[in-house]
């Protein structure tokens, strides 16, 4: 990083770390684009090139391994993140790791174990709602004293309909863990409990879902609702809501304009979460490359990445056991300061 750019390597290429690799190629200052890998040799080879021609890798260490890459961002399927994120600290290279940090709380619980080792922050968690622009105004907004004490978060969360059959315990690890950190942030406060219930997809498939509801108490007596749609048959959507002792903040969830014409008024939905949050994407890799530049990390923590994996397996315990579960109280590694994010 002689001449002050950070030079960067992706691993995976489909559509979310094609989505970061372009923007870190084309859109991000002080980044240079100069690995990718996948095991789709064609895919990556077609990234690369147009990304700028570069190299393409086969192997996910290989590329956390080889020199000409200073910094290392990880959007490859959920199993292989733990691997990948232990490997970047122990090569101590800084990281963005696309949530979750794995598929279990063993694998989270070995990236904390491994930074914690290291005694030095180098992960950030591809938890980027909390760099969301509608997102980070409730939370400047909450932490201005405007609607008083947090009492309640609401979190819908929808998807138009996902083609592939999920399961509720894929659907809490993979897509709840945004809404949970949502919660935790926004709040201020750790997960105490939470009850999980949802509405079966395939009835002879009873893992299967297409809606998981999560209810959370919190520590200092705050609740929280989390819904995941995955056939709301309208759209992509993230809607928070905060409630508090002096008001209540709501974003305001979609960003297209209203269209007025032939009696009638209507917005039109974003399809997916790469259009919903394209500005996030940007503004989360933005500040990663600033605080890799400097050697360390930003943003949402390894901490916090398995804060959410631990209210994701009281979750899954919940499904199993039909009550609510309780989450367990850790201490908070040193590293991550006494509260908050990071």
């Amino acid at each position: 990083m002689a001449d002050g750019t950070l030079r960067v390597g992706v691993v995976g290429t489909g559509g979310m770390g094609g989505r970061h690799a372009r923007n870190l190629a084309h859109r991000v200052s002080g980044a240079e684009l100069v690995a990718v890998m996948d095991v789709d040799q064609a895919r990556a080879n077609d990234l690369a090139g147009e990304c700028g021609g570069a190299v393409v890798f086969d192997s996910g260490r290989a590329l956390i391994s080889d020199p000409r890459v200073e910094a290392v961002l990880i959007a490859s399927p959920d199993p292989t993140h733990a691997d990948l994120a232990v490997a970047c600290i122990e090569a101590g290279k800084p990281v963005l790791c696309e949530k979750p940090l794995g598929v279990d709380i063993e694998d989270a619980r070995r990236v904390l174990d491994a930074e914690v080792a290291g005694g030095r922050k180098l992960v950030q968690v591809g938890l980027m709602r909390t760099f969301d622009p509608q997102h980070t105004a409730l939370k400047r907004a909450i932490d201005a004293g405007e609607i008083g004490r947090p009492l309640l978060f609401r979190g819908i969360h929808t998807h138009w309909r996902v083609e592939e059959v999920r399961t509720a315990v894929n659907v809490i690890v993979n897509s709840a863990v945004h809404d949970i950190h949502s919660a935790r942030w926004l709040m201020g406060d750790d997960v105490a409990s939470v009850y999980t219930s949802h509405i079966v997809d395939v009835p002879e498939q009873p893992e299967s879902t297409r809606l998981v509801l999560l209810q959370l108490t919190f520590r200092c007596g705050g609740l929280a609702s989390i819904e995941v749609n995955l056939d709301s048959n309208y759209g992509y959507e993230v809607i928070v809501e905060v409630s508090g002792e002096m008001g209540t903040l709501r974003t305001p969830s979609l960003e297209s304009p209203i269209l007025r014409k032939g009696g009638g008024a209507t917005r039109a939905v974003e399809p997916d979460w790469l259009e919903r949050f394209e500005v996030a994407y940007r503004i989360e890799a933005e500040a990663w490359v600033r605080a890799a530049r400097a050697g360390g990390a930003t943003g949402p923590t390894v901490w916090d990445g398995y804060a959410a994996m631990r209210v994701a397996e009281a979750a899954e315990r919940s499904l199993a056991t039909g009550r609510a579960e309780a989450v367990p109280d850790e201490p908070r590694p040193a590293l991550y300061g006494k509260t908050g994010s990071g």
